[in-house]
C-alpha cells in the first residue's frame, strides 16, 4: 500500500463508530489490515465506500469530491503502518483522524496536538509520553498545505493535509523536504474513484450487502520474511531434548510447570505442547478451546509469527465461537479488556501493553510522591517510625517511586482491596518499603490516594485495576453460567515471572470448568526484574487455590543460546543473587552449554574494559559492537549494546542521535519486530536491559557495569532500599548477559571501578581485565 485518502465524511464516521476504536473488534482489526495493505477488501459501513487497487485505499462517502476535505496518508514515507504494533498503530491513526476533524472545524488542539510556528506543518503524539525514557515518543508529522501551487491553481487549496512523516526523535522533527509523488497520484485519481462511487453503491445495494466482505491476501514478499521458530510442529520431534519432550507429551488436564534459564526453549516448548493438545482433539473430533497468555504486545506478536511456521493447521487463525478446535493469543490485558468490554473502553487503560503500562504507572506515582512531600509529609512527620522517616528523606523521588509502585500494586491493591485497614493489617514485603507501624503505613496510604486521584482525572485504569476488576466479574453468577462454554479446554502461560501477585489469580476462572486446572506455563524466576510479590516458586499452587495443584514440574537445563563461558558466568550471577536474598532463584544450578564445536570456534572471551568517563565508555561501546561484529562473523543487527541505567541509556540515545549512529532502538521489552528492523536497515541494536528479555544476540555490550550504578548507589544506607535495588540488579544483569551467544563484553568508568556482582567472574578468570 503506497498511500491512503480518506474524505471528512469518512473521517467523521469512523472516529465517532466505536467498532473502529480497537483491534478488538473484528471491523477494526480488518480496518487495520486494509490499512496496512494485508487484505483487499470491498465494503460499505455507513456511509464509507471503500476503492482499493496494489497502490492505494480510498474511504470515501457520497457527494461532489471537489466541496470535500481529505486526508492524504503517505504509507511510503511515513511508515505509519509498518511502525508500530498493531493496537497502538490503530490509536494513532485514530489520533490522526481526530486531528483532522478539528482542524477543519476550527476545534481546540490538546496537548499532543501541535501547529507548528512559522510553518506549515503538524506535530500529533499519538501515545503517551515517557519523561523516564530516552529520546523523544513517537509523533506523526502533517504538512497542512501540501502542494500549494497546484492546489491552488485548481481552487484547491486549503482542502487537504498530508501525514508524509514518524518518528520518535525530538530534533528537526518538522524539518524535512516532503516527496508528493503519492499525494499527486491521490489528487489526480479523486476524480475518476468519485465518478465510480454511485456504480458502487448501487452494486452492494443490490446484493443487500451491509457488512464488509473481505478476501485475505498475503503482502508481497511474504514468503521470505524471517521466523525464529523456523520449523514446522511435526519436524520438532526429532530436535527436542528429553525434558522438553516429556513436557511437550505430558497431559494437558493437570497444571504443569516448566522451569529453566533463558535459552532454554521454553515459549517454543509451550508452543509445541499447545498445537499438540489441539491435534489431538480435532483428531479424536473433539471440542478445545486453547488460549496462549503473554506478558506484553511485542511478545504476543512473537507468538503469532512463529505460529505462522508451526501451526500449520492454522488453529490460531481459526474464529474461537466458530470452529470447535481453535487457538487464541492474548496479552493479560487484552483478555481481561474482553472480560470488560461493556464497562472499559480502549481509551481508558493506562496502557494496553503490560510493561508501557508500568512506566506509565511509575510516572503517576512519583507525582503523588511529590505532592504527598509538599502537601501531607509535615503533619505526618512526627508520627512516622525513625527508620521509615529517616528513609524517606533521604531518598529521592525518582528512588522512591519503583518501592512505592511495588508496595501499591502487590498489597493495597491486591490482598487489601484498597481499604485501609486491611492494608495495616498486611505484614511487609520481603524486600520492599521499610514500614514499623501504622503511621508509616499511613503516608504510604496517602500517595495512593494521590495517584488514585491522577487516575480518575484522566478517567484511566491501570494494570492492577483491570485485572482485578476482571477478578470480580469472574466471581459473578454469571460468568459461572458462560463458563462452560466462553472457558478454555487448555492454557499456556509464556514467561510467568513477569506477572505479579495479582495477576497470578486470574488465570484459573478462565479455565471451562470448576475446579479443573489444565494449565501449562513456563518460569524463570531470575528473570522478573525485582521481587514480583509471589516469594518461592512454590507459591504458584496459589494459582490454582490449592495447595497440592502444581505437581508436575518440568526443568528444562540444557542452554541453546549461550556459550559455555558466557553461561557461566551468568551462573556466577544467579548463585550470588541466590545467596543474598531468600526467594531468589538459580535457575542455572544444573545447566550445561549445548554448543557444538563449530559453534564455539566463533567465541570470543568475556572482557571488562575501563573507561576514563562516561562519553569516552560511549564511545567505546560502539567500536567494540563494530570489532564483535567482525569477530564473531555477524551482522549489525546481530549485536546489541545495552544498560542497566536510566541516565546513561539518555546519554547513549543522545550520542547516537548527534552522530546518526546505524542504531535501531528497542523501547518495549521482547519487541522482536524492532530486531527485524534492524535487520532490514543493517542497524546495531540498543536498548535498556528491562527491554531485552525474550530476545538474542550474537554479541552482547553491556555499558556502565560499575560501582555506583550496578546495583544503583542509594543515598539512604537503608537495607529495604538497598536490597531491592540490589536484587533487581541481578535480575537485569542475569537478563541482559544471557542475551548474548558468542560475546559478552562489560564497560565501565575507571574511578568508580568495577561492579561488586563481577567479583566472581573476575576471581573464577573468567573476565580477562583490560
Amino acid at each position: 500500500m503506497k498511500y491512503v485518502c480518506i474524505d471528512d465524511g469518512a473521517v467523521a464516521e469512523m472516529i465517532s463508530g466505536r467498532v473502529f476504536q480497537s483491534i478488538n473488534f473484528a471491523e477494526g482489526a480488518q480496518l487495520l489490515q486494509a490499512l496496512s495493505g494485508d487484505i483487499k477488501i470491498i465494503m460499505q459501513i455507513g456511509r464509507i465506500i471503500c476503492t482499493q487497487d496494489q497502490e492505494a485505499l480510498f474511504l470515501s462517502t457520497p457527494g461532489p469530491w471537489k466541496k470535500k476535505k481529505y486526508l492524504v496518508i503517505d504509507c511510503e514515507t511515513s511508515l505509519l503502518f509498518s511502525t508500530l504494533r498493531k493496537g497502538e498503530t490503530l490509536v494513532s491513526f485514530q489520533k490522526l483522524l481526530r486531528f483532522c476533524a478539528k482542524f477543519w472545524s476550527g476545534g481546540h488542539f490538546n496537548r499532543s496536538e501541535h501547529i507548528v510556528p512559522d510553518s506549515s506543518k503538524a506535530i500529533i503524539f499519538p501515545l503517551p509520553q515517557s519523561e523516564g525514557s530516552y529520546g523523544s515518543s513517537f509523533r506523526i508529522i502533517v504538512e497542512r498545505e501540501p502542494d500549494k501551487n497546484r492546489l491552488s491553481s485548481r481552487d484547491m487549496d486549503g482542502n487537504f493535509l498530508l501525514a508524509y512523516r514518524t518518528c520518535s526523535r525530538q530534533e528537526n522533527s518538522a524539518d524535512h523536504d516532503v516527496d508528493y509523488t503519492n499525494f499527486k497520484k491521490a489528487f489526480s485519481s479523486l476524480s475518476e474513484v468519485y465518478s465510480k462511487l454511485g456504480e458502487k453503491i448501487a452494486a452492494i445495494q443490490s446484493k443487500a450487502n451491509k457488512a464488509a466482505i473481505a478476501e485475505t491476501s498475503l503482502p508481497d514478499g511474504s514468503e521470505g520474511r524471517s521466523l525464529r521458530s523456523h520449523l514446522p510442529y511435526e519436524e520438532w520431534r526429532n530436535l527436542l531434548t528429553d525434558q522438553q519432550l516429556e513436557f511437550v507429551r505430558s497431559s494437558h488436564q493437570t497444571p504443569h510447570r516448566l522451569i529453566g534459564p533463558a535459552g532454554t526453549g521454553k515459549t517454543l516448548s509451550l508452543l509445541l505442547k499447545t498445537i499438540r493438545v489441539l491435534k489431538a482433539a480435532e483428531s479424536q473430533k473433539e471440542d478445545c478451546r486453547a488460549l496462549i497468555i503473554t506478558h506484553s504486545e511485542a511478545t504476543k506478536d512473537a507468538i503469532i509469527e512463529n505460529l505462522a511456521v508451526l501451526d500449520v493447521d492454522a488453529f490460531h487463525t481459526r474464529a474461537p465461537n466458530v470452529e470447535a478446535v481453535s487457538l487464541s493469543v492474548e496479552t493479560l490485558a487484552s483478555l481481561c479488556a474482553k472480560t470488560l468490554k461493556q464497562e472499559i473502553s480502549e481509551t481508558e487503560f493506562v496502557d494496553k501493553d503490560a510493561q508501557d503500562s508500568k512506566v506509565m504507572q511509575l510516572l503517576y506515582i512519583e507525582q503523588a510522591l511529590n505532592a504527598v512531600r509538599d502537601e501531607h509529609y509535615p503533619s505526618h512527620k512526627p508520627h512516622l517510625s525513625e527508620g521509615f522517616r529517616s528513609f524517606f528523606e533521604k531518598q529521592s523521588t525518582v528512588e522512591l517511586a519503583p518501592l512505592f509502585q511495588h508496595e501499591i500494586s502487590v498489597l493495597i491493591k491486591g490482598r487489601a482491596d484498597d481499604q485501609f485497614d486491611e492494608y495495616k493489617k498486611l505484614a511487609s514485603l520481603l524486600y520492599g518499603l521499610p514500614l514499623e507501624n501504622n503511621a508509616d503505613k499511613g503516608l504510604v496510604f496517602n500517595v495512593f490516594l494521590n495517584y488514585q486521584e491522577q487516575l480518575e482525572t484522566v478517567n484511566q485504569f491501570d494494570t492492577d485495576d483491570v485485572v482485578l476488576s476482571a477478578v470480580g466479574q469472574l466471581h459473578t453468577p454469571i460468568w459461572r453460567r458462560r463458563r462452560a462454554k466462553e472457558g478454555y479446554d487448555f492454557i499456556a502461560i509464556d514467561e510467568t515471572h513477569l506477572f505479579n501477585i495479582n495477576e497470578l489469580h486470574i488465570f484459573h476462572h478462565f479455565t471451562r470448568g470448576v475446579g479443573l486446572f489444565p494449565i501449562s506455563f513456563s518460569v524463570d524466576q531470575a528473570q522478573g526484574v525485582g521481587d514480583r510479590g509471589w516469594g518461592e516458586n512454590d507459591a504458584f499452587s496459589e494459582l490454582f487455590d490449592a495447595s497440592d495443584a502444581v505437581d508436575n514440574t518440568e526443568h528444562v537445563n540444557t542452554v541453546f543460546r549461550c556459550s559455555p563461558d558466557i553461561l557461566n558466568f551468568c551462573g556466577s550471577v544467579l548463585a550470588s543473587g541466590a545467596t543474598l536474598f531468600t526467594n531468589f532463584e538459580n535457575s542455572l544450578a544444573r545447566a550445561y552449554s549445548a554448543f557444538t564445536v563449530n559453534e564455539e570456534r566463533r567465541c570470543m572471551p568475556l572482557k571488562y574494559t575501563e573507561c576514563v568517563d562516561d562519553d569516552g565508555m560511549i564511545e567505546l561501546a560502539f567500536t567494540k559492537a563494530e570489532e564483535l561484529s567482525k569477530s564473531t562473523e555477524s551482522k549489525h543487527w546481530e549485536v546489541l549494546i545495552t544498560t542497566l541505567s536510566d541516565d546513561l541509556l539518555k546519554k547513549m540515545a543522545t550520542y547516537i542521535h548527534s552522530r546518526n549512529k546505524p542504531v535501531t532502538l528497542l523501547d518495549k521489552r521482547g519487541d522482536y519486530s524492532q530486531v527485524e528492523r534492524a535487520k532490514r536497515s543493517g542497524h546495531f541494536v540498543m536498548g535498556h536491559a528491562d527491554f531485552v528479555g525474550g530476545l538474542e544476540f550474537n554479541s552482547v555490550v553491556v555499558v556502565g557495569v560499575d560501582n555506583g550504578r550496578v546495583p544503583l548507589e542509594v543515598k539512604a544506607k537503608n537495607n529495604a532500599s538497598t536490597n531491592f535495588a540490589s536484587y533487581s540488579a541481578h535480575n537485569r544483569l542475569y537478563v541482559a548477559s544471557s542475551r548474548a551467544r558468542f560475546a559478552l563484553e562489560f564497560l565501565g568508568v575507571r574511578s568508580r571501578g568495577p561492579s561488586e556482582l563481577l567479583s566472581a567472574g573476575f576471581r573464577t578468570k573468567l573476565i580477562e581485565k583490560c
